[in-house]
């Protein structure tokens, strides 16, 4: 398998070496910290939550347009804090080994090809095109929801950092007993101090005032592909000069779906 960058580009090949002892308790206190300040979130947000719904269904909310609309802005307030939440959970699971895989026989390509459908019709600043290079289908023993998300993480990670107009590639492979899912950008590239540190949780490339966000998405990418046996690689020729982010999963072998459930 080559794992070379092309010439001019840098890459960063995930998991890198072992962290040292002092690199590893501040790991393992972070995640502790993040899996007990995201549970203790949860309780007052569902608070919030009842008592939105309540609002909603109060007549004064049927009778005035502005009361409604402040019911569905509280609500989508809470979808969007709920699934911060829920990342942070997820990455702290994943983190930790606690993540829980729901893995059944699937075709890899099947799913991405799915999810690209439903990303296309809601991108009108740019366009998605993709590329099957698999002879075969990507049949993986996997999670779909966790495929879901590592797919959706870079296509999203990748139409928010592309100008107007851009294409987005997602490129479908198989190399070497392992399904390849990358997905490649003409957008804002990544600097060469930055690569290291980019699956890296709360990790975004000097673009917070013009995207917000806290990076959890790519770091979730890693976590998840990690979990499933697989790993991670992305690759960027600088500022200004686009990025390919790809996933590698093991490939089902031969005989093994029988033993699947």
């Amino acid at each position: 398998m080559n794992l070379h960058p092309l010439p001019g580009q840098r890459s960063i090949v995930e998991p890198s070496a072992c962290p040292g002892p002092a690199l590893r308790l501040r790991n393992a206190a972070r995640d502790r910290v993040l899996a007990v300040v995201s549970h203790e979130l949860k309780q007052p947000l569902n608070v919030i939550r009842m008592n939105a719904e309540l609002l909603q269904r109060l007549p004064a909310a049927g009778a005035s347009a502005r009361v409604r609309g402040i019911a569905e802005a509280i609500q989508r307030a809470i979808e969007n804090q709920t699934r911060l939440i829920n990342d942070l959970l997820d990455f702290s699971r994943a983190r930790t080994g606690k993540l829980a895989l729901h893995c059944r026989p699937l075709d890899f390509g099947e799913l991405a090809l799915e999810l690209v459908a439903t990303l296309r019709a809601g991108w009108s600043a740019g366009s998605i095109r993709v590329e099957m290079l698999a002879a075969e289908p990507l049949r993986c023993h996997a999670d779909p929801v966790r495929l879901q998300q590592i797919v959706g993480n870079l296509l999203d990670n990748a139409m928010k950092f592309s100008p107007a107009g851009a294409e987005v590639v997602l490129r479908l492979s198989c190399e070497d007993g392992f399904a390849r899912c990358s997905v490649v950008d003409s957008g804002c590239g990544i600097a060469p101090e930055f690569l290291p540190h980019v699956f890296g949780l709360f990790s975004q490339a000097g673009a917070e005032g013009a995207h917000g966000g806290l990076g959890i998405g790519l770091a979730l990418v890693h976590g998840f592909t990690v979990a499933h046996g697989g790993f991670v690689k992305a690759v960027s020729a600088g500022v200004g000069r686009g990025a390919e982010f790809s996933v590698w999963l093991p490939l089902q072998r031969p005989g093994a779906a029988m033993h699947a459930a």
